[in-house]
């Protein structure tokens, strides 16, 4: 018989066979990675029609070298993930990477759900970390992380940035897609602890409490995104990101806040908002609308119908996203497209609706003819403020610039995302690799390269800039509402 000390011996060592089980990562082979990243390769050089925008094929075909270079070798999940996403983040499209929602479940389980998450939201402003939300009653709101686990949050930034999606040389909008603000997949929360390794449940932070103005120390455990998210949506009411909501700021100065244009099951009925949001301004004899957009990337949906609201003239819209790679996908691809229930309309076109550039590119015949967008019976009256962020970068973008073009609001904050050189999207493969399983996402419409030669290299830039600053959002101010406040009391005194 076994004596007690024996037992417990026994399930101390049942119990770490346990913890190393669950801790084990899945190990791809090389083969099996190669294989995967031609299948990678292909689609981008095959679909991708923006890929040689911003450098030049042997330029692009170095970036692909060092890629295959990387995964010549067997490698945990997590390491294949990374250097797939060290790839797509050197084409410089902010619709080409291996996409946090479009991977398999087995894969988010693994890299995604692991407890090391920060236990906070956070801005970086002027590459300074501020917690904004906390689930973790051991730190607090307004405290500057200066360090984590001895590191310091400018070295973490510059290192993850270049990972980071975004159109261009817009860093802008890489630096907000580094923040913690609620969405359910986060780049710092998956790369973090992948390009830098712990192996304790807890962080090591230094901090500076503008409060006490004391610098300290402090040890605080880690959460896997999902308890932590749950935590904050309990804790702070307005943590839940709606599409849109309209409210009054005064009773002459009525706020639109758009959060996103992405209604994919949502049910969200962005005329019927509109609508009621125009009729009660019109009820309530509003003076001035403030149209926030900050947080709103992107979606499935435009502002077209809320410009209609916005202009008693007819605007005309011309396609400058029409250039596609290919007519016919390669046969060899097809197995490969995950989203084919979809997407298989863009397998195969028509080659009378096109016509084929110098570039190789095949531009659509039909954006020859522009988008009118008419007005509606009732329109807004009064000054129209738009409130733009490095955040938009897709339809959140392409609003601010019909806004700007069309002299149709005053913008005010910081220059957009996306980019004025054209963002590739309005189509999209998902490339589901089948040996490793990782998604990639293939943007198909982009802009004409020669179009592209003579755009800048940035994003929208806002009528009246305002730089953020760590100050103000210490003391809960909003700088750039404060702006507005500041342009509506001008120019009622004039």
């Amino acid at each position: 018989m076994k004596t007690l000390f024996q037992n417990i011996k026994s399930i101390a060592v049942v119990l770490c066979l346990f913890s190393n089980i669950v801790s084990a990562q899945t190990i791809l082979k090389a083969k099996d990675l190669l294989a995967d990243f031609e299948i990678a390769r292909k689609s981008y050089e095959t679909l991708h029609p923006g890929l040689y925008k911003y450098a030049d094929k042997a330029t692009i075909d170095g970036y692909f070298e060092e890629c295959k270079t990387a995964l010549s070798h067997d490698q945990p999940l997590a390491e294949a993930y990374l250097n797939f996403h060290k790839l797509t983040s050197k084409f410089k499209c902010g619709h080409s990477y291996p996409n946090f929602y479009n991977q398999e479940e087995f894969l988010k389980k693994e890299l995604f759900e692991q407890k090391k998450c920060l236990p906070f939201q956070f801005r970086l402003i002027e590459d300074r970390m501020l917690i904004t939300r906390t689930a973790d009653s051991n730190i607090q709101e307004g405290v500057e992380v200066k360090t984590i686990n001895g590191i310091t949050v400018a070295t973490i930034i510059k290192t993850l940035l270049p990972i980071v999606r975004a159109d261009g040389s817009n860093d802008g909008k890489r630096s907000k897609l580094l923040e913690i603000g609620g969405q359910d997949f986060e780049y710092f929360d998956i790369f973090f602890p992948i390009v830098f390794p712990f192996t304790s449940e807890k962080f090591n932070l230094e901090v500076y409490d503008f409060k006490t103005k004391k610098a300290s120390k402090i040890s605080i455990n880690a959460q896997n995104r999902t308890e932590r998210n749950k935590i904050l949506k309990g804790k702070y009411t307005d943590n839940e990101i709606v599409n849109a909501n309209f409210k009054w700021l005064n009773d002459q100065t009525a706020i639109m806040e758009i959060n996103s244009f992405a209604v994919f099951n949502k049910g969200f009925d962005f005329n019927k908002f509109y609508l009621n949001s125009v009729n009660e301004y019109q009820q309530k004899q509003g003076k001035n609308l403030i149209i926030d957009i900050r947080k709103c990337e992107g979606g499935n949906t435009d502002a077209t119908q809320l410009i209609r609201y916005l202009t008693k003239n007819n605007i005309e819209i011309k396609s400058e996203q029409d250039c596609w790679a290919y007519l016919k996908i390669d046969s060899t691809l097809k197995p490969y497209v995950d989203n084919k229930k979809w997407a298989f309309g863009w397998f195969s076109m028509n080659p009378n609706y096109f016509t084929k550039l110098p570039s190789g590119q095949y531009r659509s015949k039909s954006s020859d003819k522009p988008q009118i967008i008419t007005p509606e019976s009732t329109h807004i009256e009064g000054d129209i403020y738009l409130l733009t962020s490095a955040t938009n970068s897709s339809a959140g973008y392409v609003a601010a610039n019909v806004f700007k073009k069309n002299h149709l609001a005053t913008l005010v904050g910081q220059t957009t995302g996306g980019n004025q050189k054209g963002i590739t999207a309005g189509a999209l493969f998902f490339m589901l690799l089948p040996n490793t399983k990782i998604e990639v996402d293939v943007p198909l419409i982009g802009m004409d390269y020669d179009l592209a030669k003579t755009r800048p290299d940035a994003g929208i830039s806002p009528d009246v800039y305002v730089k953020p600053n760590i100050e103000d959002a210490v003391k809960g101010i909003d700088t750039e509402m404060e702006a507005v406040k500041k342009l509506i009391a001008e120019k009622l005194k004039k």
